[in-house]
């Protein structure tokens, strides 16, 4: 359509010589060519390889080679059909090359133009899709690597448990049956109220103090636990069964080798926006070491990095022949 316009304004041709136009279509063919040449051809293998100079000069060769083939046809239209539109434009003058060249360069760069933005907006578009599926795929995976490590710390947890529970229907004691209760209340929880990505703060919190009543059955009046709870923890969810491996670590690693009186801190604060949760129990330094080379701490850390990045806080120590281990979440 340029190049009708162009004619008409600039050559001054009228619009009752219709013969014009069936003439121009052969014109039209080595246009679209160029364009067609331009893009499947110059462009990716030239412009998209930042091949910038060789691309001008080759666009460049491409126009020059079509103006003079565009004014030849030109000229045999003029004398062997004697159109004397084409007369006009058949000569090799200053004027008439500078008019196609610049035709042609308006025709390459509006074209160009419309395709870069075209092949830029399907891009978009795949990348987006791309992206969308890698979101997806990753949710997945995590969402599959957070039930796995789950699951390993509920059966873990229940053989301890039900390692307690023999341990007192072998002695007969009379707390077997508030064990067996207790573990109802815990199971519940775990297979029923758990499976969802937040618990609320307080029913975990009911979890804990279900397993330190158990423990407290099971070591009797040996063991001293001080369970301090501090802050508005009402409203807060937190992810289930974060905190209880803790709790069972300092049974597990901590009171069972200690024969005197055991004394366990657990210190639960929430505030800020973060909650802190710290557990301090008696081990020995070598017993420190194998807790921290445990799958159970491996594990917890690896689903703390999934659930919170590096939005949390981690630590553990030794210090006086006391393991402590202290956890900074947001909430």
């Amino acid at each position: 359509m340029f190049i009708v316009f162009v004619s008409i304004f600039v050559f001054h041709i009228p619009l009752s010589d219709h013969a014009y136009f069936p003439e121009l279509a052969l014109l039209l063919v080595f246009d679209i060519g160029l364009v067609y040449f331009n893009f499947y051809f110059l462009i990716p293998r030239l412009l998209q390889q930042k091949k910038y100079v060789l691309y001008g000069c080759s666009l460049l060769v491409a126009i020059l080679a079509i103006t003079f083939l565009d004014i030849s046809i030109r000229k045999i239209y003029a004398h062997y059909f004697g159109s004397k539109v084409f007369a006009i434009e058949s000569g090799y003058t200053f004027y008439n090359v500078a008019v196609q060249v610049v035709r042609e360069i308006y025709l390459l760069g509006f074209t160009t133009g419309i395709k870069l933005a075209k092949d830029w907006i399907q891009n978009q578009q795949r990348l987006a899709y791309i992206s969308d599926i890698m979101k997806e795929r990753e949710k997945q995976y995590l969402e599959a690597e957070l039930n796995f490590l789950k699951s390993q710390i509920q059966p873990h947890f229940f053989f301890n448990t039900l390692n307690n529970l023999y341990s007192l229907t072998l002695k007969k004691s009379d707390h077997a049956p508030e064990v067996v209760l207790k573990l109802s209340d815990l199971m519940s929880y775990m297979l029923y109220e758990s499976n969802t990505s937040n618990v609320s703060l307080k029913k975990e919190i009911t979890c804990l103090q279900n397993y330190l009543d158990l423990e407290k059955l099971r070591f009797g009046k040996r063991l001293d636990i001080r369970f301090e709870i501090e802050g508005h923890f009402e409203e807060v969810c937190i992810p289930p069964l974060l905190l209880i491996l803790f709790v069972e670590n300092s049974f597990k690693h901590g009171a069972k080798d200690v024969v005197d009186k055991i004394e366990i801190e657990i210190s639960l604060n929430v505030g800020n926006g973060f909650l802190f949760f710290r557990v301090k129990n008696p081990v020995s330094e070598n017993k420190a070491l194998q807790v921290n080379a445990g799958i159970g701490l491996k594990n917890v850390r690896r689903r703390l990095e999934l659930l919170y990045g590096r939005n949390f806080n981690l630590e553990t120590f030794v210090m006086e022949k006391e393991y402590v281990a202290s956890l900074k979440i947001p909430v």
